[in-house]
C-alpha cells in the first residue's frame, strides 16, 4: 500500500441554512433606510422620455423653426412662411422642412436676432424690470401702445426723480444740489433704455446746473417728448428688420421697404393738409397769409432746393475755374461689413448688422480723418458732398472737391489710406485695390462741366427732375421713381443728403436775399454780399464773404439772433435769427431782416360764430384764437384789437399764452356769461314715425298713388321706408308683405 505525503484539503463546511427574517436593527440608529440617491443618477421618466423623443424624432428642429418663424412680426416672416407653405403643398414636407432649417434657420434667422439684440434691453434697475417686455416688443406696437408705454416712462421718471429729491433734499437742504443730484438718477435710468437723455454729456463732466438739469427734466417729464424718442426706435427698428430679412434690395423694393415709403407719403400728404388748413397772422396787425404759399416759395419746397443747389454748385465751379483750381469727384464707400447684400442682390454672409445710420457715422469718421491729415499737410479744398443709398440701404458719399493742382495726388492718397485702411486684408486683386471704397474721377473739362458731374444724383436724390427716360444703374429702374425711396430712406434714417464744404454759409446769402429793396442803405461791408445775393451770383457773394477759402472767424457778413428767455415749453433760451452785421464794422452795423412776428393759426371760416380751436402746431407756435364776428362785436361792444368793450369790459386777448391766472378766470366767467345770456340753440326738428299729413301735402300725385295702395292693403309705413320703396329699394313691411318700385308698377318680392 502506497502511502500519500503532503497536506489534504479540509472537508468544506455545510451551508447556513439563513435566516428568514432581516435584520431590523436595536436603535433608531441603526434601524434599515432607503439608499440615498440623486436626481441626476434617477431622472424622472418625463424627461427622459423628451429627450428620446428629440433624438429619435427627426422631425423636431423642424418645428423649432416653424415655431421661431410665427413668432416673428408678420412683416418678417410673411415671405419666408409663403414660401415653406408653398414648398409643402408643391413638393411635401420634407422639402419644406430642408428650405426652414437649410436656408431660413441658417442664414436668415442668425441676421434677425442679431438685429434684435442690438436693440433690446440689457440689465436694467429695478424701477425698469417692467419696461423690458415693452421694448421687447416695439416692432409689434402701434401708435396707441406707443403712447401708453411713453406715459407709464413719464410717471416712472418722474416718480425717481421726485423720491430721490425729497430725500436728498430733507438730507442736505441744498436745493441746487438735490436737483442736480436727483437728475442724475433719472438719467441713469435714461441710459438703460438705449436712450442719452438731455444735458447727461455735461452731467458727466460736472458742468450741469441746477437750471439746465430743470430743463432736461422737463423733457424727460414730457409725454410728447418720449412719444418721439419711441416713434423713432420703432421706425428704425422694423426697417433694419426689413434690411436683415432681405426685403430691401435690387431684388425686392431698393433703397427703402414699402412700409416706409408708405409712412413717409402718407406723413407728407398729412403735412401738405396742415399747411393748407393754417394761416400766418400778423400779431401787430392781424393781417392773414396763406401758411402753404409760403412754404411753397421757401427751400422746402424740393424744387426751389434743388435750384438753389446748382446754383451754389455752378458759383463754386466759376470760382474755382477763376482762380486756377482743378475739381475731383470722389466717391467714398464701407467695407463689406457694412453691407447687407452684395451687389448682384444676394445676402452678404460678412454683414456685421449695422444700420444705415452706423455706417454713415463711420463715413463721418473717415471724413474727419481725411481733413484734419489735409490740414496737416496745408491743403485747402472746397466744395459739396452728397450721401445716396445703395440698393441695400447702406450710405454712400459723393464729393465734388475744387482744390489747388499741387495738391491733387497728395490729397488722392491720404483720401485712399484712410477709406482703406478698415479691413484692408479684403482687398485683393487689381480691381478691388483701382476701385474698391475710393474711387476717383478728374474732372475733364471736354466730357463736362464739374456741375454737370453731379448734377445727377443732386436731382436723383431731390426730385428726380430731368431725369425721364433714365435708368438707375444698381436697380434697372426708372430713376424719376427712385428719388421719392431716397427721400424716404433719408428721413426714415435722419441722414442729412447735402452738404457744402467751405465756401460762405447759405444762411447767411437766405437772409441778404430777402433786402431787395434797391434804396435800402446798407453797410459798406454788407453792400456788396447784398447785391450778389440779390442777382442769385453765389460766386460773387462768396467772393464778399472773403473768398471760398475763408474761415469761418474771418466772414465779413453774420447773422445777428435775437435770444428769447424760456421760450419754448422746455424753458430753454430760444434764439431766432433777426438779421445780418458786419463783425469788422461793429454791431452798428445791424441789420434787421425780419421785423414781423407771426404765428400760426387756422384759417377763418365764413360765417362763423364764436369759436375757440386749439391749434395742432408746436407749442411755441401753437395758440388759442377766439373769432367773433363783426356783428357780435358791435352789439357786445368788444373786440380783438384792445379796444375798450361798450359795456366797460375788457377785450377777449388773442394769445392765451401770455396770459396771468387771473385774466385767464376773468376771461372764463365773461364767456360763461355770455353763452347765459345768449339763447339756447334751437332743439332739433322732431322726425315723426309716420306719414303724417303735413308730408302727404308735399307729394306728388305718383307717390300719393303708393301711399293710398299701401294703406289700402293695411300697412302704415314710416317715412324711412316709405322714401326707400319710391327709392326701387325692397321695403320689407313684415311676413309676405315685401315691396319694390319697379317703373310705375309695385311688385311683391318674395
Amino acid at each position: 500500500m502506497t502511502d500519500t505525503r503532503g497536506r489534504k484539503a479540509p472537508t468544506p463546511p455545510q451551508p447556513y441554512p439563513g435566516n428568514d427574517e432581516p435584520f431590523t436593527g436595536v436603535y433608531s440608529w441603526n434601524q434599515p433606510r432607503e439608499s440615498i440617491c440623486t436626481e441626476a443618477a434617477n431622472p424622472p421618466i418625463d424627461e427622459w422620455a423628451f429627450r428620446q423623443g428629440q433624438i429619435l424624432d427627426p422631425l423636431a428642429p423642424a418645428r423649432r423653426v416653424r415655431r421661431r418663424l410665427d413668432s416673428l412680426p408678420h412683416f418678417i416672416k410673411r415671405f419666408y412662411a409663403q414660401q415653406a407653405d408653398r414648398l409643402e403643398q408643391q413638393h411635401g414636407t420634407t422639402r419644406a422642412n430642408k428650405y426652414l432649417i437649410g436656408t431660413f434657420a441658417k442664414y436668415v434667422l442668425p441676421r434677425i436676432d442679431g438685429v434684435n439684440d442690438r436693440y433690446r434691453l440689457g440689465v436694467v434697475p429695478g424701477p425698469l424690470i417692467g419696461f423690458v417686455d415693452d421694448f421687447a416688443r416695439l416692432p409689434w406696437y402701434g401708435k396707441r401702445e406707443l403712447k401708453r408705454l411713453a406715459h407709464r416712462l413719464t410717471d416712472c421718471i418722474t416718480a425717481e426723480f421726485m423720491n430721490y429729491y425729497e430725500n436728498q433734499h430733507e438730507k442736505t437742504g441744498d436745493v441746487s444740489f438735490s436737483i442736480v443730484y436727483s437728475y442724475g438718477r433719472a438719467a441713469w435710468l435714461v441710459s438703460h433704455l438705449n436712450m442719452t437723455a438731455p444735458g447727461w454729456g455735461d452731467y458727466c463732466n460736472m458742468k450741469l446746473t441746477d437750471v439746465d438739469a430743470l430743463r432736461s427734466m422737463g423733457r424727460l417729464e414730457s409725454p410728447a417728448w418720449w412719444l418721439r424718442r419711441l416713434k423713432r426706435i420703432h421706425d428704425q427698428w422694423r426697417e433694419h428688420l426689413m434690411i436683415a430679412a432681405g426685403y430691401v434690395s435690387k431684388k425686392g423694393t431698393p433703397y427703402c421697404s414699402d412700409p416706409a415709403l408708405k409712412e413717409w407719403q402718407a406723413q407728407k400728404k398729412a403735412n401738405t393738409e396742415y399747411l393748407k388748413a393754417m394761416e400766418l397772422e400778423d400779431q401787430n396787425t392781424g393781417e392773414r397769409i396763406s401758411l402753404i404759399d409760403k412754404v411753397v416759395r421757401s427751400v422746402a419746397n424740393p424744387a426751389n432746393r434743388r435750384r438753389e443747389l446748382m446754383t451754389r454748385m455752378r458759383g463754386f465751379e466759376d470760382l474755382a475755374d477763376e482762380l486756377g483750381m482743378v475739381g475731383d469727384f470722389y466717391t467714398l464707400t464701407a467695407p463689406s461689413k457694412y453691407h447687407a447684400m452684395h451687389n448682384s442682390g444676394h445676402r452678404n454672409d460678412k454683414w456685421r448688422g449695422a444700420n444705415p445710420r452706423q455706417t454713415q457715422k463711420y463715413l463721418c469718421r473717415i471724413w474727419a480723418r481725411v481733413r484734419a491729415a489735409w490740414k496737416r499737410a496745408e491743403i485747402r479744398a472746397f466744395g459739396f458732398r452728397v450721401v445716396e443709398p445703395h440698393h441695400d440701404e447702406t450710405p454712400h458719399w459723393h464729393l465734388l472737391l475744387f482744390m489747388r493742382p499741387e495738391d491733387i495726388d497728395q490729397a488722392r492718397d491720404i483720401f485712399c489710406l484712410y477709406a482703406r485702411m478698415e479691413d484692408s486684408e479684403e482687398l485683393k486683386g487689381a480691381e478691388s485695390l483701382n476701385n474698391a471704397r475710393f474711387l476717383v474721377k478728374p474732372i475733364d473739362k471736354e466730357k463736362g462741366s464739374a456741375t454737370g458731374y453731379i448734377a445727377k444724383y443732386v436731382s436723383k436724390n431731390i426730385d428726380g427732375y430731368a431725369l425721364e427716360g433714365d435708368v438707375d444703374d444698381e436697380t434697372g429702374g426708372p430713376l424719376k421713381e427712385t428719388a421719392r425711396r431716397v427721400s424716404a430712406w433719408a428721413s426714415r434714417w435722419r441722414i442729412r443728403q447735402f452738404q457744402q464744404i467751405g465756401g460762405a454759409p447759405v444762411t447767411v446769402y437766405r437772409e441778404l436775399r430777402r433786402l431787395r429793396d434797391p434804396d435800402l442803405c446798407l453797410p459798406q461791408d454788407i453792400a456788396p454780399a447784398r447785391d450778389a445775393a440779390t442777382e442769385g451770383d453765389w460766386a460773387g457773394y462768396t467772393i464778399a464773404q472773403g473768398g471760398p477759402l475763408v474761415a469761418r472767424d474771418c466772414i465779413r457778413v453774420r447773422l445777428n439772433y435775437e435770444v428769447t428767455p424760456d421760450g419754448n415749453a422746455y424753458g430753454d433760451d430760444v434764439s431766432r435769427i433777426n438779421g445780418l452785421y458786419a463783425p469788422y464794422t461793429g454791431r452798428d452795423s445791424l441789420v434787421l431782416t425780419r421785423t414781423t412776428t407771426y404765428k400760426i393759426v387756422p384759417k377763418a371760416k365764413a360765417g362763423a360764430g364764436l369759436a375757440v380751436a386749439v391749434q395742432g402746431a408746436s407749442r411755441q407756435l401753437g395758440v388759442l384764437s377766439i373769432t367773433v364776428p363783426v356783428a357780435a362785436s358791435t352789439a357786445q361792444g368788444s373786440g380783438l384789437d384792445g379796444t375798450q368793450t361798450g359795456d366797460g369790459a375788457m377785450p377777449i386777448p388773442a394769445d392765451f399764452d401770455r396770459m396771468t391766472k387771473e385774466e385767464r378766470r376773468d376771461l372764463r366767467d365773461r364767456l360763461k356769461n355770455q353763452a347765459s345770456e345768449r339763447s339756447p340753440p334751437p332743439k332739433p326738428a322732431y322726425k315723426p314715425h309716420i306719414v303724417t299729413p303735413e308730408i302727404v301735402a308735399g307729394l306728388d300725385d305718383f307717390a300719393y298713388q303708393v301711399l293710398t295702395f299701401v294703406r289700402s292693403i293695411g300697412l302704415e309705413p314710416t317715412p324711412w321706408e316709405f322714401d326707400a320703396l319710391l327709392s326701387g329699394a325692397v321695403v320689407n313691411f313684415g311676413p309676405g308683405h315685401a315691396f319694390r318700385l319697379d317703373g310705375d308698377r309695385l311688385l311683391p318680392v318674395g
